[in-house]
């Protein structure tokens, strides 16, 4: 099968989108697929941000592209943002698919609804390119449950949950009960819920002072973690910056308990990879109740679900962790074992070949 991935920045220029577009690539060329890369060619700056709501140029060097590659399929991720949703359906005639991992495309926005560009975005682009993308995939990819059924009833075809591209552990785990350290995996901003996780943590630090909160991620809400560390001590709040895989492997296999306070009333999750990557690595979770959270923590059978935005809730989740030597075994292990069956890798592979099987035999290109 001869694949073009196609997404607005390259593999290494983003965070967990970029993430899956790499590890998708990689999987499919495991797997003896032709992977062509489309992405990071195309940045707006000034007023060229208005062709973020459509972009010809996009769309014609897109063609090129494919003019050269003749692809069997194109699989697109993120294209609202830079390359703008005229690039689906190029080249005319090729299956398309789309593998959504956040809910822009079924309405859920970047921008404060409060400012011009926010309500512009809600009330024009927002609407607009969910059409376009309803029309023109053949298939659209959800990370989670809940996003597909979001996608089924906006009316879009050839619906498919297929989980995120997680991570497997690169390095030994070492025993869940070892150590009392809470881990975060992700961007430091706003709609993460850095600054819940960061009130959370004070009030448990005085009743567990071995405790430390280990954080791997940059962004604007580094600078609550950086005085939380003034109060509490550099050594009970670590800023880790953002790390590669083998240091966030190694960084959830040493551990207690990872937290995800993500606020779904900022910015809805689509299904975050540090919840799943976590559970690969055999850690707890405790995490707000963000519907794509949610899903997870049903599906792994182990973790909590806290109330987003209440730092009360998420100290008392994380404090039954850190007590509980036996709770947190348990939950890890069970995760881990729910994980591997369902989000393993090699396993989001097999699916999205399945899926560009179908849409290439239903097109009759094979």
């Amino acid at each position: 099968m001869r694949v073009l991935l196609v997404n607005d920045l390259a593999p290494d220029a983003g965070w967990g989108t970029e993430t899956h577009l790499r590890r998708l690539a990689a999987g499919l060329a495991g797997q003896g697929d032709d992977v062509e890369l489309f992405a990071g060619e195309i940045t707006h700056a000034g007023l060229g941000k208005l062709r973020d709501f459509w972009d010809p140029v996009a769309r014609r060097r897109l063609a090129e592209r494919a003019a050269r590659f003749r692809p069997d399929v194109v699989h697109h991720l993120n294209v609202v943002r830079e390359l703008s949703t005229s690039v689906l359906g190029v080249p005319r005639g090729t299956p398309t698919v789309m593998t959504v991992l956040d809910q822009r495309i079924v309405g859920a926005g970047d921008y404060d609804r409060r400012s011009v560009r926010g309500l512009a975005d809600a009330l024009v682009k927002r609407p607009f390119d969910t059409a376009v993308a309803r029309r023109r995939l053949d298939a659209a990819l959800a990370v989670s449950a809940p996003l597909a059924a979001k996608l089924r009833a906006a009316g879009f075809r050839g619906v498919e949950h297929v989980p995120v591209y997680s991570l497997d552990p690169l390095v030994a785990l070492q025993p869940v009960s070892a150590n009392r350290d809470i881990g975060y995996v992700g961007r430091l901003t706003p709609d993460k819920g850095i600054g819940v996780l960061a009130e959370a943590f004070e009030s448990l630090a005085a009743r567990f002072p071995d405790a430390r909160l280990l954080a791997a991620g940059q962004g604007p809400e580094a600078a609550r973690l950086e005085r939380l560390a003034g109060r509490l001590g550099a050594d009970r709040v670590q800023l880790l910056g953002r790390l590669d895989e083998p240091g966030i492997s190694a960084l959830l296999a040493r551990v207690r308990v990872v937290a995800v306070p993500s606020l779904p009333g900022v910015r809805p999750e689509g299904s975050p990879l540090a919840a799943v990557e976590a559970a690969l690595h055999g850690r707890p979770l405790v995490v707000s109740d963000d519907e794509g959270l949610v899903e997870i923590v049903r599906v792994l059978g182990a973790g909590r679900t806290v109330a987003a935005g209440d730092a009360s809730a998420l100290a008392a989740g994380l404090e039954g962790v850190l007590a509980d030597d036996e709770l947190a075994v348990r939950w890890g292990e069970a995760g881990r074992a729910a994980a591997a069956a369902s989000f393993a890798p090699v396993r989001v592979t097999e699916r999205v070949r399945e899926i560009h099987d179908r849409v290439v035999a239903a097109a009759g290109r094979r």
